[in-house]
């Protein structure tokens, strides 16, 4: 199906929802459809319905994607109680090829929080340059290095917040050196399946809080994964009736036990003393309200951007409007700062939950980030 893109060009339409080309599991994927025996080593899939893992070029009948998990290693995947393919046994393979070994090594090297080595030390070591160590990495892996580390830290974190750890201290566990760092890498990545979204959170269970704030009530909803939403106005039952009408078919449940931190967050941010990107989201958006969304979380507080310098910084300065409308389609207030974005003559144009609430959201920022 083709479009009209911002500048007028007819392109193809973009249907990813926060996904990238270089998705880890999407290649894991596509070496499991066509058996690429190169990939062997580098990682097992494990089929949930039989209890059996393989390795990638395994011959075995393909199983259907739902019901596949890919792990590191055998070891990782008979610790998760899967039992080794008779057929192509996995355990015991063996890797001769030098350059696939090198690449496993990597692979091995980066599944460890804390690995500071840099890809060219690790080169060196390996008796590489770093430039070829890096092509084969991607022919074989089917990512490039930096997909696979950012890949990882997004599992590691997780898990973390799958277990019961504060955002804060998720992020470090993780191995990203700041919250930052975990905004620009790895924030984006900790979204819901595609499929689930479009089945209206089908399978999904949401947790959601409400607080009392200044500029009102704010009602914040989160999946296993992150903060799925966040409205702003005074009458809690349509706020939470809003939040039903996103996620028709998920199951949702009051927790204010169970987002504390996020409410705490929230509470500080509406006050200009916390900093909301540091949240882990899990949003639907179009490639296009990925980009935009991820530049307005780069915005400091107390700082502002007009419409046309989000829309250069994402590459597209002529797509002025498109980013209006991806800041209106915001479902995260606060979490994706779409507040911070303003007229090109400085006035503050429209917001999705009220121009009297962007201004408070503003001064706050801008009397806590003063100079003292």
């Amino acid at each position: 199906m083709n479009s009209k893109s911002a500048n007028g060009k007819r392109r193809r339409c973009d249907s990813r929802r926060l996904r990238r080309v270089n998705n880890l599991d999407e290649a894991r994927w596509k070496a499991v459809e066509v058996r690429d025996g190169r990939t062997t080593g580098v990682f097992v899939y494990a089929v949930r319905t039989t209890g059996v893992y393989c390795r990638p070029g395994c011959s075995s009948r393909r199983p259907l994607r739902r019901n596949v998990q890919f792990f590191a290693t055998p070891a990782d995947a008979e610790g998760a109680c899967y039992r080794a393919c008779r057929r192509c046994s996995p355990q015991e393979l063996r890797v001769t090829d030098p350059t696939a070994v090198a690449v496993i090594s990597v692979c091995r090297r980066f599944e460890h929080p804390g690995s500071e080595q840099s890809v060219r030390a690790l080169a060196a070591e390996l008796g590489y340059s770093e430039r070829h160590l890096r092509r084969r990495f991607s022919e074989i892996v089917g990512v490039p290095i930096g997909s696979y580390q950012r890949a990882l830290q997004a599992d590691r974190m997780r898990a973390a917040l799958q277990s019961g750890m504060t955002v804060s201290d998720a992020i470090y566990e993780a191995g990203y050196g700041s919250s930052r760092a975990f905004y620009e890498h790895g924030a984006m990545r900790l979204g819901m399946a595609p499929g689930r979204y479009r089945a209206g959170g089908r399978g999904e269970r949401i947790s959601y809080t409400s607080i009392v704030t200044p500029i009102g009530l704010v009602v914040a909803a989160s999946s296993e994964r992150g903060v799925c939403s966040v409205n702003v106005g005074f009458d809690e039952a349509a706020l939470t009736s809003r939040l039903a009408a996103e996620f028709p078919n998920a199951i949702i449940e009051r927790d204010d036990d169970g987002l504390s931190d996020v409410a705490s967050v929230l509470a500080g941010a509406v006050r200009g003393e916390k900093d909301p990107t540091i949240l882990p989201l899990d949003l639907e958006g179009t490639a296009f309200q990925t980009r935009v969304w991820e530049a307005l979380r780069s915005i400091p507080a107390g700082r502002t951007r007009s419409y046309s310098e989000v829309a250069a910084q994402i590459g597209a300065p002529g797509a002025v409007r498109a980013v209006g409308s991806a800041c209106a389609a915001n479902p995260a207030a606060l979490a994706v700062p779409c507040h911070r974005v303003v007229r090109q003559d400085g006035s503050l144009g429209g917001y999705r939950w009220g121009i009297a609430t962007k201004r408070a959201l503003l001064e706050a920022e801008a009397t806590h980030t003063a100079p003292q």
